[in-house]
């Protein structure tokens, strides 16, 4: 960067003038970059929640969550519900058609399940009719 003397540089005084137009334009840069960059959906918390009660008078025991856990056991995969062990995506469907609907339905899956039995899993609810299904992954 070239500095500029001015009159009271040469008379012995040391200051120099900063251009103010680099200095500019650095800063609309990065107004821009933050601008472009930033997200403008709302956070998670500000989000309204997809289960929603009917009535106010529901106690928090009415409320019975429908878990599908997909776990290997005995190196097969298993897709567990309650105390039900289905073995195939078939035996889980035929399960999952007989539940009711509006609740939807949390697919839970252990950290040795492969993500293709997870995605029967998945399959299986959509394909019983359920509109709400939830991913619960491992930890």
């Amino acid at each position: 960067m070239r500095f500029v003397a001015n009159k009271l540089e040469r008379a012995g005084a040391k200051r120099a003038l900063l251009p103010m137009t680099p200095l500019i334009d650095v800063v609309f840069l990065l107004l821009i970059y933050f601008m472009v960059t930033s997200s403008m959906t709302p956070s998670e918390s500000r989000l309204s929640s997809a289960l929603q009660t009917e009535s106010k008078s529901g106690r928090a025991a009415d409320l019975q969550p429908q878990v599908v856990l997909v776990d290997v056991v005995d190196g097969a995969v298993v897709f567990i519900m309650g105390e039900r062990v289905m073995r195939t995506k078939r035996e889980l469907t035929q399960l999952l058609v007989q539940l009711p609907k509006e609740s939807g339905v949390f697919v839970k899956v252990e950290g040795r399940a492969p993500v293709r039995a997870t995605a029967a899993a998945l399959q299986a609810c959509k394909d019983a009719g359920f509109s709400r299904v939830t991913y619960v992954p491992a930890r």
